[in-house]
């Protein structure tokens, strides 16, 4: 009797993942071992068993068509003369290119037995017996495909948590930039009136013919030019400066000791251009203020992912105007931040999953349902944190974070002291007429 090849070995966790997730087949496990004809005694069929010690099943056969299948206990407790007596009538016989994970469905809501005996594999176009799939092979064989699709979802989760990433530093250039523009613009415009002005002036020096007023008129000009663009230039410069910061931190994970509020204030003037075409206001609130020994960037990732989702998931076209709080309170050791929203609120079916990755109700108009898992993992790991949620329908949601001042080395095993306690003590606050239950 012939026997296929064995499943190749499973892949080294080292190597890369392939570009894509294959659709494996019952005919990439099954091994094309020779049927049993229904005539066979039972004696004979046992020796066909001795050379596959793994197999506990075979197929029968009847003009080359699967009728049956023949169990290597049956064949024994049954020592009839002909194998027809003692096999299974009603085995699991399925097409070759059937997927495995329909087969692993199947196997598993009604033919359990298969993973003992096996499946019998036919070809589609004639249904003739082409192989068998001992049920050792079927187990393995689908774990092998799991654990192919797991490495090609880590890797374009990988993908897509990193473009997510920069996703809000690519807004906040465009929106900068644009913002720079402005100012730059006004100060062109006025240094450009001036020397037009200064030319003028001399042209009257030279001529002879200045008078008192033209001199007092060009003073005037010169006052009111200088005085704007130096109010430009410094609003350029103060633009600029707050975003080199924030594009530094956002950019790297690097560690260092900065004040919360003076860091929220940065993050909501980096967003003024997008807040500025949004019909809803940000509200800032410093309680108290703190100085946090942790990573700005990831903290001002977490602080710009909450509030743009507030903007795009909270308000919709029938509710349009409102406004997003934030607010900062030193406690103890840990700083609390909540940020709430008055939008539309997330349904309670909804709120368990909102940290969920890839679950979004955004599908198709741009939502990845990587932000709020984001959020999640830079909170609970990278800060050493934890964040909480409520939210009722039709009134709103409260975000509220609990982070310690000083962010620990391992965060996954280091969490605020009293966290709970305190989320529970803030949540009734940040979440005040919010309710239970924005993604």
């Amino acid at each position: 009797m012939s026997v296929a090849t064995s499943l190749p070995p499973p892949s080294d966790s080292g190597t890369a993942p392939p570009p894509m997730a294959d659709t494996w087949c019952l005919d990439r496990v099954s091994r094309s071992l020779e049927g049993l004809s229904a005539k066979l005694p039972c004696t004979a069929a046992l020796l066909k068993f001795d050379g596959l010690p793994d197999v506990w099943a075979l197929p029968v056969l009847l003009a080359r068509k699967p009728i049956g299948l023949l169990s290597r206990s049956a064949a024994r407790a049954n020592l009839q003369e002909m194998v027809g007596t003692a096999m299974d009538p009603r085995p699991l016989i399925l097409p070759h290119d059937m997927p495995l994970e329909t087969v692993s469905r199947m196997v598993a809501e009604r033919y359990p037995r298969a993973l003992t005996y096996g499946v019998i594999t036919t070809d589609p176009a004639t249904g003739h017996y082409s192989g068998f799939v001992p049920g050792i092979d079927l187990l393995r064989g689908t774990l092998e495909q799991f654990e192919s699709t797991l490495s090609f979802l880590r890797a374009a989760q990988g993908d897509l948590v990193q473009a997510e990433k920069f996703a809000s530093l690519g807004q906040l250039v465009a929106g900068i930039a644009h913002e720079i523009n402005t100012p730059l613009g006004i100060g062109l415009t006025a240094a450009t009136h001036l020397t037009e002005r200064a030319r003028g002036f001399q042209g009257l020096v030279d001529g002879g013919g200045l008078k008192r007023s033209d001199l007092s008129s060009f003073l005037q000009t010169v006052a009111e030019g200088a005085e704007i663009i130096t109010a430009n230039l410094g609003r350029a410069a103060e633009l600029v400066h707050s975003f080199k910061q924030v594009a530094a931190d956002q950019t790297s994970a690097v560690r260092r000791s900065f004040s919360v509020g003076q860091l929220i204030e940065d993050l909501i003037s980096s967003l003024s251009p997008r807040l500025r075409k949004a019909a809803q206001k940000v509200q800032f609130t410093c309680l108290r203020d703190a100085e946090m020994d942790s990573f700005p960037g990831p903290l001002g990732q977490v602080i710009t992912n909450l509030i743009l989702n507030a903007l795009t998931h909270a308000y919709d076209e029938t509710r349009r105007d409102g406004m997003v709080e934030i607010a900062v309170e030193s406690k103890g050791g840990n700083v609390i931040i909540g940020i709430k929203d008055d939008g539309c609120g997330i349904p309670p079916s909804h709120l368990p999953r909102i940290f969920d990755p890839f679950f979004t109700t955004k599908r198709g108009k741009g939502g990845t349902g990587l932000g709020l898992h984001l959020v999640y993992n830079i909170v609970t790991q990278t800060l050493g944190g934890r964040i909480g949620c409520t939210s009722a329908v039709d009134v709103g949601t409260a975000f509220t974070l609990i982070l310690p001042l000083t962010a620990p080395d391992r965060a996954q095993t280091d969490r605020p002291k009293d966290a709970s306690a305190e989320f529970e003590a803030l949540g009734s606050d940040a979440g005040r007429d919010v309710g239970e239950g924005d993604d």
